[in-house]
């Protein structure tokens, strides 16, 4: 049993829920069944661990445990009125986070395994200024994976607000010591080249955790 990360990267507005998607046998409501119909059984494991994980945070902010948590055209999960969140998951472990829209604007969660980011993915990935930032470090390839990470959970927080995908090149990223800055390099909705979202990151346990929150 893996220990929980994402408590640690987020403020005390987001409730959090882990768990090993292998270890959830049911826990779908029926509105839910629907959207993973004939998957396979790894996906249907990740999803029903996704869905369960976030109703248990819910629940600690007063959603009942009967709310279905359904997944609209674009996949995305859509949240009860008045309450955001976001899902990530590997092969052997989901998370979750909520809030309350009205403490939060939006919020993005990412978890990747901390293998390293090959360096043949750089170029796709990475930004030039990112990728002579990887170059002068000794463990490039795991710190490439925090890039990517920071670049999922940022994504994943634009999202819900302009419902446009974002190409990996739209933000560079910035990571210290526990923390980043994404700086947009391109227009995508309310965001304009130079605003700011900021995240913190864990390597821990063989993964990668990432996590952004915006502000109400």
């Amino acid at each position: 049993m893996h220990k929980p990360l994402f408590h640690r990267l987020v403020s005390k507005d987001v409730e959090t829920e882990e768990v090993d998607p292998h270890s959830v046998g049911g826990g779908l409501l029926s509105a839910e069944r629907d959207a993973i119909q004939g998957a396979a059984q790894t996906r249907v494991e990740q999803f029903t661990a996704g869905r369960v994980c976030s109703r248990l945070a819910l629940a600690r902010l007063g959603v009942a445990a009967t709310t279905p948590i359904e997944r609209g055209e674009d996949r995305a999960p859509i949240w009860p009125r008045g309450f955001i969140g976001s899902i990530t998951h590997t092969d052997t472990w989901c998370a979750a986070a909520v809030a309350r829209l009205g403490e939060l604007r939006s919020l993005g969660i990412d978890l990747e395994s901390a293998t390293p980011l090959k360096e043949a993915l750089w170029r796709r990935v990475c930004t030039p200024d990112e990728r002579e930032w990887l170059r002068e470090l000794p463990d490039a390839g795991r710190m490439g994976k925090v890039l990517f990470s920071a670049k999922e959970a940022v994504y994943k927080c634009q999202y819900p607000l302009t419902s446009q995908f974002l190409g990996f090149h739209a933000v560079q990223v910035e990571i210290g010591d526990g923390s980043f800055r994404a700086v947009f390099r391109q227009e995508v909705g309310e965001f304009k080249p130079g605003h700011e979202m900021t995240g913190r990151y864990l390597v821990e346990d063989g993964f990668v955790a990432t996590a952004c929150e915006l502000r109400a």
